[in-house]
């Protein structure tokens, strides 16, 4: 790089930071937090000077300035054109070429890792050519460029007793988080992240936050399962929750029931996601006037106003949003994105503030039962990846139990128990996330540990990691490390440890003796992928010291299936998926998968999505055509709500986030000029591939 930039005022470890590059030419804008990079490019070399964030539609955390006649994004994207605080046009790429006259503009775009603005006092021109979105101001002009990390924190923390009101008082503030209670809280950057609850001797609250005047309130049982229930809800309402003897909203004048023909759970669960569904319906009349496929489609089977709904109250849009019959939605709402089942217990009253966050689905199952973990027999006539082959039992005395099946792309457990084939999430392992501090080195590394010599084969996830524009990696591979050596490993700033080789009760084995992890003080490693049998509890024991999650095994895994798991793994975490998604992957792919849980924040990823969200394909031939299903995954910093643009052929439409957006037909030419241009999973006849390794001739 040729010239880097520190901003006006601020650390430059905890802001984007601006720096000039030169082949191509142009700027680069890094997020030291996220480790997230975009890329824009220049006619010629420019240099930069640190400018005032001041005047931006939305705060800012650092801005350059410099002269230039064109900037060049490496990508077809829609451009929305701001004057002060209302956009006044937008810049549609199917429409190829929109031209504005001289005034002042602030101009950003979508599905960057970093939200951006261009701030110019000029006449602008924007065309699309060879897949690029071409800015031009005619002549050369002073631009301003300014950046935001899309990290989160939370604004203050609550202190709550064991009494269940404390809670129900603590889940009404949460809504203090919204910067908004207008239809665009379904975008998640307008949606703030609620504060912290801990506990303590008394209730407890900073003057500094304050629930915003909805008048909605929610009634459910002076009861732990209740309140846990509908606090994503509250939070994303804005809702008071009070003490009531049967559970119902209550908007106004308007009452509707929360027990519903089904149960009291699964109504919470429906009315969340129809009043978000609606909500972002609603919003395509206000500020961001996107033609949406599934929004637009419910528009034209509706006799309603959207247009005088977006200026209603609150209450008034609860009571159309609810009036709806659920049937003319269900065909067009998108999948929701999570489950998680809490133990209704004050442990985990902790977890509430994250499950608000992540606006999951909540459910209270009933105390877990089970048998404790055991070993199980190795497979015939496979190499087992253990060295305990006389069954000896695993000392631990967790409890196994198997969630209740969701139709949610993704699940997560809360409390006591090791749940089958999910994530079993942590209080301390999600506040890390909130908690990430900038990373001294730029690098993301990677650091795989081979500590076997029977599973060398392994080795070669490292040609999976690290071959992505944008994202710099560290990737280097260790053998035979000592227990030594191993334990300062451990203690380093490392993104992502692929440890290859053998796990028994004692610890992870090394070439002499074993790293109990149980016995360290303290983890420097983020995250972490444990690729040996029943790995289980020396990974909990690494996110208990300070890892943020990890993927593990609950028993023996044959050798030749562990190989496939972790190339798989690693490809899909370069390609920005987080744990859970690429785990559901391995798990649909393998049988074997169902014997890996996440143990940690399962919604982390590694790096940057490409898209800004993670696409993935599902290819059926019939006769010359192909049947090509898209869906996308989301990341946290695409969260629900989020809009993803798809581009093929002539076709240019934004479509609500996640799960399967469209499905497309595609002859074999057209599928290969699609294969060719993106780097996707692909999912044929029952198995996995990556477009960039496959052609229409493969999959016939």
């Amino acid at each position: 790089m040729a010239d880097s930039i520190s901003p006006t005022g601020r650390d430059r470890s905890s802001v984007p930071v601006f720096d000039t590059i030169t082949n191509p030419i142009g700027v680069e804008i890094h997020d030291p937090i996220e480790k997230a990079r975009f890329e824009f490019y220049t006619p010629k070399a420019v240099s930069l000077r640190s400018a005032s964030t001041d005047g931006f539609p939305f705060p800012m955390d650092s801005a350059v300035e410099f002269s230039t006649a064109t900037i060049c994004l490496p990508k077809r994207v829609e451009v929305n054109f701001w004057k002060g605080n209302d956009t006044i046009e937008h810049f549609n790429p199917s429409v190829g070429f929109l031209s504005m006259p001289k005034r002042k503009y602030y101009l950003t775009f979508g599905t960057s890792p970093m939200k951006i603005y261009i701030g110019v006092e000029s006449a602008v021109d924007v065309t699309c050519r060879d897949g690029n979105t071409v800015i031009d101001f005619n002549r050369e002009q002073s631009v301003r460029v300014a950046a935001r990390s899309l990290h989160r924190q939370p604004s203050d923390v609550i202190t709550v007793t064991e009494d269940v009101r404390d809670v129900m008082r603590a889940v009404s503030l949460f809504g203090s988080a919204l910067k908004t209670t207008s239809p665009e809280r379904s975008f998640p950057t307008l949606r703030g992240h609620p504060p912290l609850i801990e506990s303590g001797a008394e209730f407890s609250v900073p003057k500094s936050i304050e629930r915003p005047d909805t008048e909605i309130e929610i009634e459910v049982p002076r009861e732990y399962a209740s309140v846990y229930t509908v606090t994503p809800l509250a939070f994303y309402l804005g809702a008071k929750v009070v003490p009531g003897q049967s559970p119902r909203l209550v908007a106004d004048d308007f009452e509707y029931s929360l027990t519903g023909s089904a149960d009291f759970e699964q109504t919470v669960a429906d009315t969340l996601q129809q009043v978000f569904f609606l909500d972002c319906v609603t919003r395509t009349e206000g500020y961001y006037d996107y033609t949406i496929q599934s929004c637009q489609a419910v528009k034209e089977q509706l006799d309603i106003d959207f247009t005088d709904l977006y200026d209603s109250s609150l209450a008034e849009q609860l009571t159309t949003y609810l009036t709806i019959p659920s049937e003319i939605l269900e065909p067009h709402m998108p999948q929701w994105h999570l489950t998680t089942d809490i133990v209704p217990t004050p442990e985990n009253i902790g977890i509430l503030p994250f499950v608000a966050d992540d606006l999951s689905l909540v459910r209270c199952p009933a105390k877990p039962t089970g048998k404790p973990l055991r070993p199980q027999p190795p497979a015939v006539a496979e190499f087992c990846r253990t060295t305990s082959m006389d069954g000896e039992s695993d000392p631990s005395s967790e409890l196994v139990v198997e969630p209740t099946p969701t139709n949610t792309m993704e699940h997560a457990w809360v409390g006591r128990g090791c749940p089958l084939g999910s994530n079993k999430l942590t209080v301390d392992s999600r506040r890390r996330r909130i908690e990430q501090e900038p990373a001294e080195q730029s690098d993301i590394r990677i650091q795989i540990v081979c500590n076997d010599e029977g599973m060398k084969a392994e080795d070669k996830v490292k040609e999976l990691y690290g071959f992505r524009d944008l994202v710099k990696y560290d990737v280097d591979i260790a053998y035979d490390l000592t227990t030594d050596e191993l334990r300062k490993m451990l203690n380093e700033p490392i993104d992502f440890l692929h440890y290859i080789g053998h796990v028994d009760h004692q610890g992870i084995q090394c070439v002499d003796g074993t790293v109990d992890t149980t016995t360290l003080e303290t983890v420097g490693v983020q995250a972490f992928l444990l690729n040996a049998c029943r790995s289980y509890r020396q990974g909990e024991a690494l996110v208990k010291k300070g890892s943020q999650a990890g993927i593990v095994t609950l028993s023996d895994v044959a050798n030749r299936s562990a190989t496939k798991v972790g190339r798989t793994l690693a490809r899909l975490l370069n390609a920005g998926f987080t744990l859970r998604a690429s785990l559901s992957f391995v798990q649909e792919e393998t049988l074997t998968g169902h014997q890996y849980i996440i143990v940690g924040d399962g919604g982390m990823s590694l790096c940057q999505a490409a898209f800004g969200v993670c696409p993935y394909l599902e290819i059926k031939p019939n006769r010359d055509i192909f049947i090509v299903k898209e869906y996308v995954s989301l990341v946290p910093q695409f969260d629900t709500g989020a809009i993803y643009q798809y581009f093929h052929g002539d076709s240019d439409t934004f479509y609500l986030c996640p799960g399967h957006i469209d499905t497309f037909e595609m002859n074999a030419d057209e599928l290969n000029s699609y294969l060719n241009k993106y780097d996707h999973p692909v999912e044929y006849d029952g198995d996995y591939y990556w477009s960039d390794d496959i052609t229409a001739a493969d999959l016939t």
